[in-house]
């Protein structure tokens, strides 16, 4: 089973198109928008409609801005009868087959929720264009995707012409989960100068043998697999970790949120990626 990192991530297939999609609109004054992901919840702060939340999952509270809105439980665990009782005008909520059950009894009570599941780059975009659309901010929307791929740009330019290095992205490592071909980190990692050893596999986040992981040689390994909150000590426990095989030629430690949240910091994950794959260019 995959980490909490990458369950979180689940989000529903967006299809292109959204300028009629049917039920969006019209959008009530004083909306209250309950948000079940803290991915999702990064975009309605970013589309400006922070003060229009009156709840959300319980990740989502470590978010700047959203410390004192009540917190509905974990992410595959909100309260029903609370969340009833506030009366949202909208749910968005990360698309789950645990969460089901959740989702039909809210919309029996007439609640409309709305699920969003992503995995590749260009469905991340989308989906904030529909988040956008839900909520009345569609102009605001498409200005941040634009934004968004204005930064990537930068980043790719910047890489121009500098050796492709060989990565591997792992998740989990115990069954072993790594950044496959379907994942947006992937087109994040060659946008950031590396070349994904995994690539090749259409799902998003395949499971394979350390077996496999050493045929394919990758020159990085980056592991997610670490407390942000023990700081150094963390960082330099991965290290140790991959230190023990004798056919890994780089192990570094990487943010697991930067690694599977589709949020609109897309830009900042790909300068970390660069800083990791390119460390030649973070130098003064």
């Amino acid at each position: 089973m995959l980490s909490r990192w990458v369950r979180g991530v689940g989000w529903l297939a967006v299809a292109a198109g959204l300028g009629c999609e049917p039920g969006v609109g019209p959008f009530p004054e004083g909306q209250r928008i309950i948000s079940l992901s803290p991915s999702i919840s990064r975009v309605l702060l970013a589309l400006g409609v922070g003060d229009e939340i009156v709840a959300v999952d319980r990740f989502s509270r470590d978010l700047p801005g959203l410390e004192a809105v009540p917190s509905l439980g974990g992410l595959y665990s909100p309260d029903l009868e609370r969340t009833v009782e506030l009366r949202p005008t909208l749910v968005l909520a990360v698309s789950s087959a645990q969460q089901a059950g959740f989702f039909d009894r809210l919309r029996a009570r007439g609640v409309q929720v709305e699920e969003i599941e992503v995995y590749t780059l260009e469905e991340v975009l989308e989906s904030f264009v529909r988040i956008g659309q839900h909520v009345g901010r569609r102009p605001e929307a498409e200005a941040l995707v634009r934004r968004v791929r204005g930064e990537l740009e930068q980043v790719a330019a910047s890489v121009k012409g500098l050796p492709r290095r060989t990565v591997a992205l792992i998740l989990e490592r115990d069954p072993l989960y790594v950044a496959g071909g379907g994942a947006f980190i992937h087109t994040l990692i060659e946008t950031a100068g590396g070349e994904n050893v995994f690539s090749d596999l259409a799902a998003p986040y395949p499971r394979v043998s350390l077996e496999v992981l050493a045929e394919r040689e990758p020159e990085i390994i980056l592991d997610t697999f670490l407390d942000p909150a023990r700081g150094a000590e963390a960082e330099e426990g991965v290290r140790r970790y991959w230190r023990r095989f004798g056919w890994v030629q780089r192990a570094e430690p990487f943010p697991p949120s930067a690694a599977v949240l589709p949020a609109p910091d897309l830009s900042e994950g790909a300068r970390l990626l660069r800083a990791r794959i390119h460390p030649e260019l973070e130098s003064p």
